[in-house]
């Protein structure tokens, strides 16, 4: 049975893996459950830097001195776009970060692959295409009593090492998360370097 109801481990395995994962820039904005949206300035060391894209993190380390220019904008871990206008309200936010953050971070889906929906209530059913990690969320988190997916199989996913997996039933799938998503390591709370 390759149906996927609401709450069932594998709609929770699938959301883990799409939501937003923001600890790559934890050294500057203070919190995992966020990221800062590109393009914006900091004072590095004194000096205004542009970070526009994820290369230039490369160069921060922890003993550099960083102030955020603001006004930023923040993409929160479910694809929530935020203004943050000064450090005490980016400071509230990352305080509010759970400590147990269970995104799965080392693997992602290789799109776009199709998604069938039935709704028990009205005897409807779709295709979808899914086709990137914030619509897979959105539409994973919006799902109803009601209604349950399927997987158009094979589904490939994308492993942090480069390696590729292909599943083609719900009991691979759930099996080829969870072997890999124990072996994550996890950036949260790491500086970069």
């Amino acid at each position: 049975d390759n149906t996927i109801p609401k709450d069932s481990k594998l709609a929770n395995l699938m959301q883990k893996i799409v939501t937003h994962d923001g600890s790559y820039d934890d050294l500057i904005d203070g919190g995992h459950c966020y990221s800062i949206n590109l393009p914006y300035t900091i004072l590095f060391n004194g000096k205004e830097k542009t970070i526009s894209k994820l290369s230039d993190y490369a160069d921060i380390y922890a003993s550099d001195l960083i102030e955020i220019q603001y006004p930023v904008v923040v993409t929160m871990h479910d694809y929530i776009e935020k203004s943050i206008n000064n450090k005490t309200q980016l400071e509230i936010l990352a305080a509010l970060c759970s400590n147990d953050d269970d995104d799965i971070e080392c693997i992602d889906f290789n799109y776009p692959f199709k998604l069938s929906t039935f709704n028990t209530s009205t005897n409807v059913f779709k295709t979808i295409d899914a086709i990137h990690d914030a619509q897979l969320f959105e539409f994973i988190g919006g799902l109803t009593n009601e209604m349950s997916i399927a997987i158009k199989y094979p589904i490939t996913m994308e492993l942090h090492d480069g390696q590729k997996s292909e599943a083609v039933h719900n009991t691979q799938l759930i099996s080829t998360i969870l072997e890999y998503a124990v072996s994550c390591d996890e950036n949260d709370n790491n500086v970069l370097n």
